[in-house]
């Protein structure tokens, strides 16, 4: 059962909007991470508060976890129906993923202290402007996805999130054996495999919607 279904079953039901509202104001605190971090590594800005932006906003996106966490074993415990247990599945599957891209773009912004003092931004820039939009777009993508179970939307995320952990892993390949110095290389390698994990993270939440139950989080598996 895709998530559209679940939701049809309870479209007059005030709990699952809910739900829905506080993993979508997740995604797009996440969102707002993201572009302070970009800003501060690749284009340089200056980096005047990362607390309120990237800190405060991770806290406040655990803190939405266990909120929708909370309700979901309150509403279970308290007499839901049966048929609300997938949805109940769903949105603890999908928190956990909103919770996980808070953690990596907070990792991601920390690798800036660990570049060079005077980096170069070209270099930093021709690996990362292209890949940074995507993932910007596939914010927006996902939250409409999420938000109006749109299954065209969510098929768009899984597909584009797909291929770029693609292009990701093909350049850090390129990267490992490359003659960049060290610190920029190893810099960059972690911010790919930051910017892989990021969409991977929001093609599972968009699996909720196109995907069954038993199928979630298996989008990026390899075929046989």
């Amino acid at each position: 059962m895709g998530f559209g279904s679940i939701l049809e079953i309870f479209k007059e039901d005030d709990w699952s909007k809910k739900l829905v509202g506080k993993i979508s104001e997740m995604l797009e605190l996440a969102s707002d991470m993201f572009g302070y971090a970009v800003a501060v590594i690749v284009y340089a800005e200056a980096d005047d508060d990362p607390q309120a932006e990237i800190y405060d906003r991770d806290k406040r996106i655990n803190k939405l976890e266990c909120d929708v966490r909370r309700r979901v074993v309150m509403r279970l415990s308290m007499g839901g129906h049966r048929t609300e247990i997938p949805t109940a599945l769903i949105f603890m599957n999908a928190v956990k993923d909103g919770e996980r891209i808070g953690d990596y773009i907070k990792n991601l912004y920390e690798v800036a202290e660990m570049m060079p003092a005077e980096p170069n931004r070209d270099l930093y820039q021709e690996y990362l402007v292209g890949r940074s939009r995507t993932i910007e777009d596939l914010f927006a993508r996902t939250v409409q996805a999420f938000g109006d179970s749109d299954s065209e939307k969510a098929a768009d995320v899984i597909n584009r999130a797909r291929k770029l952990a693609n292009q990701c892993e093909e350049v850090i390949r390129e990267i490992t054996t490359s003659d960049l110095p060290t610190q920029d290389a190893v810099c960059l390698v972690l911010i790919l495999r930051f910017y892989k994990r990021i969409a991977a993270h929001m093609a599972n939440i968009a699996t909720t919607v196109v995907m069954p139950i038993d199928m979630l989080d298996f989008y990026d598996e390899r075929e046989d």
